[in-house]
Order: structure tokens, then sequence, then C-alpha cells
């Protein structure tokens, strides 16, 4: 029988409930008009209205959502949480249902959302975390830019290069001399927009901040006697009773040196530098003032100065990714990244002093945005940390760290915190600039890399008063604690873009350095996020700690990085891999287009017993704001992800992780991730590697050749490229006559030239376009977008293993082997090395025998000449029908088995490009 407990009753019980968890909530408040809102709950000046309906049929899911889209067009509230109360709940088991809820704001109206389902610790954190998703930061972020732009072009470049100097910010690396200070004049003008924004943050703190001792003072506990409080930002930008030549000048500089008297240094110091480069011309004061204007506009929408702000204007105004790897986690990954990785048995939450000692450092932090959700997901936790001043003032001052190369990232960083509580006191704040570069001894310095080594390099916030400085050698960021747990995103740019920021002969110091550091250890310099892990190996606590961290996806499937798989494997239990296999989104950060993984792994000691298994989270739809990616989180912390129609989770033994074998994160479907597996271990028929039986020719042939649409001397042709519209049959024929570049080059063409072959490989496809995996020709050609395959089995004709080996890997089968064994940067346009391909698993020719090998060669002769579909269109092309049918035969494999296998290949979002599609219910 329902429940007869009045909707009004849960209200009250409820908003009760969400106060003791930390929230001011307060329930049943009426509006002008009579409009009521269920539950209010204020976050800073954000009000979220809390709808709620008892029952939790259609009808009342749809109620529920009209009420909270309501509140939002009537402006009551800036954001809505929809909740259904399950069927009879009543006072007393309140704080045991499983809620219904949906985050609304403006963009939600007429738009189809998911309900998520938890209990109510769960909804207490997507409340809190629901105003973190409204407003629209990237548009925030584009304005801001465009007016900073505006600001520097008021500069003259004496300004503009007197500007940068004074923060130690280089020159951007560009031919155009007029604008060769632009950027780094710009940098230095988003750190006094930044500065500006704290400020208004600030300014309902201040009046009652007075400080008892002078922080500019060098004696301690020097007593304060200055007026107070500083001057409003607002009031700063408008009060013209200051000298005329620079008023705004003026008017900042006072505020922010009376309140660099109570604390804040890492932000105002470096601003007051900015501000104080130049001479106060007009044109200056006319620079600052439209930088200050800006701020102002974006810190008076409180929506936009969620976390996430300061990280995209960052990326926005300063698009410096390509070359330091500097990309932007999203607020959505960081949640989850966050909430997989501290976890509630990590400390005691209720118990001050266990908060106070945990140490969490991201030794790449830029903006802070990991910093941040950590601090929120402590936060949640331990709901004091957000009341108890002195557990806020712990959690910043002693708890997070965080190291960057980038001035303006760390200032961002500290500025990112400074939000999170603006009266938290920043005097022992650990955000560190490592220096990246040569140093005046001309010694190369990698940063915090240089941990390894030795102490690095790390240099005080600048003011206009002192040169840049290293940061004297006692202070903590020089000796830090070990962490409890290593959170990052490291840069990852590939070699030949890395330190393009340097002179080349900066350039070559800092990559030998990297060479002499990582010297015999497993790590692979073609890309330096590995060396960021084993970095945060040895800032962990020896005999615990975790590494978390947003990776590239190729360090789970890429020949590289098996070193750093194995070295992780063996010394940590890896206990999540999180991928995302939905096409929009592949990535976890921000201005990438890379398939990302989000890794959580925990040191083990092998005393502990066996190694628990690893889940490997495969998304299907990868989460966009932090209410959606703290419901991922949980629902993979509480084990019934299955459940939630997210996407589908494997459990793999820490034997295959430790091997450096975590190609789980290859399919979406578990089934094509056991099958793929059963490829390798030779439990569907007798397999081997393609190196066993054959060898490889040049993956790279445009360094030594050119392509010409007519005749060379030197007779050479080749298959060029891999046209989806033209080669569409197995059958090919070569597009391109080739020669080499240049007489210098004769002899190494010559050699690559020497191992052509019939046969063809892709290095790359695009799979929701391709129709032939293998190619062959009539004639041996070499390729560019294609690798020649050189058969090496005596016993057999060549030209029938080049016919075996071409309609196996067109088969659902031979699919299914290179699509396991890719290299991973985008989704549906996998990359394939030479080691890739030689890897990849074919049939043991010698042990499957004459007959098996021919039906192989008579089925490519039958159907060699016949178009194939798309792969999105594999079930039901008659070609791929036909060459499963041989492989069957050949390989004793049931027909059914290959059908599955088909069937769930087209499906795979990796081959469709698109959404994964769950089956419609009978």
């Amino acid at each position: 029988m329902p429940s007869t407990t009045h909707e009004h009753t849960l209200n009250v019980t409820l908003a009760r409930q969400l106060r003791a968890r930390g929230l001011n909530a307060n329930p049943e408040i009426t509006h002008a008009h009579g409009r009521r809102i269920d539950i209010e709950v204020h976050i800073h000046n954000v009000l979220v209205a809390v709808e709620a309906e008892h029952g939790q049929t259609p009808t009342k899911q749809r109620e529920a959502l009209k009420d909270a889209d309501a509140r939002i067009t009537q402006n009551l509230a800036r954001c809505a949480v929809a909740v259904c109360y399950p069927d009879n709940t009543t006072e007393n088991t309140i704080t045991t249902a499983q809620y219904l809820y949906q985050v609304r704001d403006h963009a939600s109206n007429n738009r189809k959302a998911a309900w998520q389902r938890g209990n109510i610790d769960n909804l207490a954190s997507v409340i809190r975390l629901a105003p973190a998703q409204i407003g629209d930061p990237d548009a925030a972020a584009a304005a801001l830019s465009a007016q900073l732009d505006e600001a520097v072009r008021r500069l003259n470049p004496n300004q503009k290069q007197r500007l940068a100097s004074a923060l130690d910010l280089p020159p951007s690396k560009t031919a155009d001399n007029a604008a060769r200070w632009d950027r780094a004049a710009k940098r230095a003008l988003l750190l006094v927009a930044t500065a500006v924004m704290f400020h208004s943050r600030l300014d309902a703190h201040l009046p009652d901040s007075r400080p008892d001792h002078d922080n500019r003072a060098a004696a301690a506990k020097t007593p304060f006697t200055g007026a107070w409080p500083p001057m409003p930002a607002n009031h700063c930008l408008l009060n013209q009773n200051a000298p005329e030549d620079a008023p705004v000048i003026q008017q900042f500089t006072d505020a922010w040196n009376l309140i660099l008297a109570l604390d804040y240094k890492p932000i105002f110091e470096t601003a007051l530098a900015a501000i104080q480069a130049c001479p106060p011309d007009p044109a200056f004061a006319d620079a600052i003032r439209e930088t200050a204007k800006a701020a102002l506009a974006v810190a008076q929408n409180i929506a936009s100065l969620r976390h996430d702000l300061l990280g995209r204007i960052f990326h926005t105004v300063l698009d410096t990714a390509r070359y330091d790897g500097s990309f932007y986690t999203t607020t959505a990954a960081a949640t989850l990244l966050a909430s997989l990785a501290i976890t509630q048995n990590l400390c005691d939450w209720q118990n001050p002093q266990a908060i106070a000692n945990l140490r969490i450092t991201d030794p790449a932090c830029g903006t802070g945005t990991l910093l941040m959700a950590a601090a929120q997901r402590i936060h949640d936790l331990a709901p004091q940390t957000r009341s108890d001043g002195n557990a806020a003032q712990a959690l910043i001052e002693q708890v997070l760290s965080g190291y960057d190369v980038n001035l303006t990232a760390t200032h961002m960083a500290a500025t990112t915190l400074g939000l999170l509580s603006p009266t938290t006191r920043f005097r022992n704040m650990k955000i560190g600039r490592a220096f990246l570069g040569v140093d005046n001894d001309g010694r190369a310095r990698l940063g915090s890399l240089e941990f390894l080594d030795q102490k690095p390099l790390l240099m005080d916030w600048p003011n206009a008063a002192q040169p840049v400085t290293q940061i004297d050698g006692d202070h903590p960021m020089n000796n830090p604690d070990r962490a409890d747990i290593i959170i990052m995103n490291p840069p990852f740019t590939q070699h030949d873009l890395r330190y393009q920021q340097f002179s080349d002969t900066e350039k070559w110091a800092i990559r030998a350095r990297e060479k002499q550091i990582f010297a015999n250890k497993p790590v692979h310099l073609s890309s330096i996020g590995n060396a960021f892990v084993f970095l945060a190996d040895y800032m962990r606590k020896t005999d615990s700690g975790r590494i978390a961290a947003v990776l590239p996806l190729a360090t789970a499937t890429h020949t590289t990085s098996l070193g750093i798989r194995r070295f992780l494997g063996e010394i940590y239990h890896v206990e999540t891999i999180v991928t995302s296999h939905d096409p929009d989104r592949t990535y976890f950060s921000e201005n990438t287009t890379i398939g990302e993984i989000l890794l959580i792994c925990r040191a083990w000691d092998s005393g502990k017993g066996a190694k628990p298994r690893t889940k490997v989270v495969n998304l299907a739809r990868n989460p966009s704001t932090p209410a959606d990616a703290y419901s991922v989180a949980d629902s993979i912390l509480k084990g019934n992800f299955q459940n939630q129609n997210l996407g589908t989770l494997q459990e793999i033994d820490a034997q295959v992780i430790e091997a450096g074998d975590w190609g789980a994160v290859q399919f979406l479907s578990p089934y094509l991730s056991s099958e793929f597996a059963n490829l390798t271990q030779s439990d569907m028929f007798p397999a081997s590697p393609l190196n066993a039986i054959a060898e490889l020719g040049s993956a790279n042939i445009r360094t030594t050749l050119t392509r010409s649409a007519m005749p060379t001397a030197e007779g050479m042709i080749a298959l060029w490229d891999h046209k989806t519209d033209v080669t569409q049959a197995m059958l090919a024929k070569p597009d391109a006559h080739v020669a080499p570049k240049s007489s210098r080059q004769s002899n190494a063409a010559n050699l690559v030239w020497a191992r052509r072959s019939r046969l063809l490989l892709p290095n790359r496809a695009r799979l929701n376009t391709v129709r032939v995996m293998c190619a062959r020709l009539n004639e041996r050609v070499v390729g560019s977008a294609w690798v020649p395959c050189i058969p090496t089995i005596p016993q057999y004709p060549r030209d029938v293993v080049e016919k075996a080996l071409c309609a196996y890997f067109n088969s659902s089968v031979g699919i299914l082997a290179m699509l396991g064994e890719r290299s991973n940067k985008a989704l549906s346009y996998p990359q394939f090395s030479n080691a890739n391909l030689s890897a990849l698993i074919v049939p043991d020719f010698p042990k499957i025998g004459d007959n098996a090998i021919r039906r192989l060669a008579a089925a490519y002769d039958a159907q060699c000449q016949t178009p194939l579909l798309p792969l999105p269109q594999m079930p039901a092309d008659p070609v791929r029908r036909a060459l499963d049918n041989a492989v069957s035969h050949a390989l004793a494999i049931p027909s059914e088995r290959l059908a599955r296998i088909r069937r769930n290949l087209a499906a795979e979002p990796s081959i469709t490009a698109k959404p994964y599609a769950p089956l419609a219910s009978s």
C-alpha cells in the first residue's frame, strides 16, 4: 500500500538531512505570486531549487521536471534538481531511500536527459555540484580573450616587452617581429584579470578580516596599523580620486598592497608586478582599465566563476598546448578521476587530524583543475571542511600541493583554490613554479621532473621590487612530503613538437637532460607523459599511495608504453582504467581530439596476498557535467555500473595487467575483448604472430620517396593512398609512380623498394568508411598509407600465402585481430606501427595445414574483385560472409561464432563513429 506520508513532510525531512551533509537547505519557501520552491539550497550565491515528487512513475518524473524547469524560467533559481522519492518513503526511510534525480538549467528545458539513481549522499553531492554546470565558460573565456587582445593593441612594443619581462614571460616564437611580444603581454594581462576577479570575490569577506599582523613586513608578528578594508574591485575601476595620469593603476595598487597585508601573495604580488611594469601613461592605464573591466564583467556572473572557468580562459587565451602539452582537464573528468581515487576508506573523514595529514600532489598542476576536484571530493566526504575555517585552511595549506612550469598557470592554480574558499590564508600555499629551460649557469632543467635526480629550481612569485628568484631551499615546496595521492594530467606532447618555444641550442640541451634522467628507466621519451608516471611513483608514499592520472589512450595500447605498463602492473594494483567509446568525446581534456584514459592504481605489497583484478570501464557516453561524472564514479565504486546503461565493465586478471596487456580498452563489447583474448591465446585456432611467417617493409616511405602522376626513370610504383571510394575490393591497383626525393637518397630509396610486396597492410584506417583492411596487387609495390607484407614460409608458394592472409585479414576474425592490436589516438582512426603489425595474430600456417591455406586462398580468388561494404555494414556484406565461411571451414570455427563477432564489431562505436545504440527491449 502506498505511503500516506505527506510530500511536505518528506521535503522538510530531506532539507534537514541535506543540512546535516553541509548544504544550506531550507524547505517549502514561497516567493512572489505564490510561487513555491520545495527545497532551496544556497551554494555560494547560487540558488538551487530542489523540486520533489512522491513516486517514481513516468507521470511523477514528468511533474518533477516540469516544476524544476519552471523555477528556472521564472528566474527563481539559476539551476534546479528534479527529485522523485520512491513509493512508500517515510520520515524514517528517507536516509535509506534510492532517489531518482536530474540536474536542470536553462539549457535543459525541452531536452531529454537521463535520470540518475542514488542514495541521499549521492543526491547531496549532485546538488552541491549543480552550479558547476550552469553558465557558459567557453563564451566567457572567448569574450575575455577578445577584450585582452584589444587591451594589448593599446600598448606599444616597449610596453609589451616591459610587461612580459616583469613577469619573466618569454616572447612567442614567431617570425612576425611586430607581434613577437603580443602573446607574452596578453599572458601578463590575464594575470591582472584573474587578480581582479579574485579581488571581487574577496570584497564580501574583507571588512571582517582586518589582519592583526602585517604579512608584508619582514619581521614576524609586526602589528598591522593601516586603514581597512581595501577598496572594492569595482570601486577601483570607477573611482577617479587618484592621480590623473593613471587612476585605475593607483587604485588597484593601493588595494592590492593592502590585501597583501592580510595574505594572498601568490595572486596579488604577481599582479602588482604586472600593473607596475610600465610608467603609468594613458595608453598603459587604458589597457589595465579595459582588462579590469573585462574581468569584472566575468566576475559579475558568479556561475561563471565555477572552478573550470580559469582553466578555460587559460587555454582559450594562451593556445600553447601544441608545444607544451598543457591540455586542460574537463571538470567532469576531474570529478570522475578524483571520485575514483579519493575513496571512503582512504582515511577517517570524521577526524580533522587524519584529513590534515593527507598529502595530495599534482606535479603538473596547470591551472589547478584536478587539485580543485580533489578539494571538492574531500568536501563531499568530510562536509566540515567547507564550514570549519581551520579544516579549510589545512586543506589548502597542508593537504594540496602542485607544481607547474608555467607562471600564468600556477598563478591561476592559486587563484582557483582561492575561489574555493576566499577566506583561506595563502601564506603556506604549496603551489610552485618549477623552472623549465636552461638556467643562468647553462644547466638544463626539466621542471618538477628534476625531483627524480635533484631538487628542481623553484621560482618565487615575481614582484615589482625584485627580480624573479629561486625560493628558499628550506621551503616545503623544495622538500615535499611523500603523497597519499598523486593526481595529474601530465603533458604528453610528442617528441618532435616538444620544447618548440626554446632556441635550438636550449631545446637540444633539454632533450639531453631528459635522456640523462631517464636512462635505463621504463620510460619511452616519444611522449613525456610516461616520464611523469615514473615521477608519480617516486613522489608517492613508499608503503602506500595512489596514482590517479589522465593519460593518452596510447599509454594502454602502444608498444612504446609497454615498459611503463609492466612497471605499473608489477608495483601497483591497477585498480581502474576508464576509457571513452563516446565518438563525440573520446578524450578527458579540452582542446584535443586525442583519445585518453583515466588510470587509478594503488601501491601493492606482495605480502598482501593475491592482487585483485583490474576494472576496465569503457564508457558509452562520456559524462559532460560534474554531476553526471559523480554518478558514474559512484556506480563504479558500488559495483552497479553495468546496470546503468553507461557502458561496460570488464574485470581483468592481475597477471594480464602485469604483462602489459591492457587491450580490454580496445572494445566497448566485453565479448569482443574476450574473443580477442582467446585469439591471442590460441584458444580459437592454432595461432602465431605475423612476424613468425612474414616480414614487413618500410612503414614510412615519404622520407625517401616522392610520388608522381607520370612514370619516373626508376620505374617504381606504389599504392600510395587508402581512399575508401577507390580501394573497395581486395584486389587493388597501383595509384602512383614514385622516385627518390633526391639523388642523395637514391640508396635509401632502393632499400625501401627492395622490400616491396604484392600484399599490403594499412598503417592507419578510417574505420567508419574503410572497406578493405588488407589489399593485394598483381605486382609488387611499396605503400604510403600501406606497409608491404612479405611472406617467409618456404614450404608454400608465396602467392598462395599472400591470398590466404588477405582473405583472413578481411574476415571478421582478422579484423578483430587487427583492432585488438591497434594503437589509438582517435577512436575511429587507429594507427598501426610496424610493431603493431608484426604482433598481429594470424593462423599458424604450418599447423593448420595445406588444405586450410588453400581454402582461404580460394576464397580470395573467388571474392577479390567484388567490392566489400564499409565495416559498419559487415553483417549484411555478402563478401564478408563468404570470407567468414571460408575461415569457418579452414580454421574449424563455428559459423555462428563468427557471425556473432561480425555483429558485435559492426556495433562498436569505433567502427560506426556513432554513439552506441542499445538494443531495443522486446
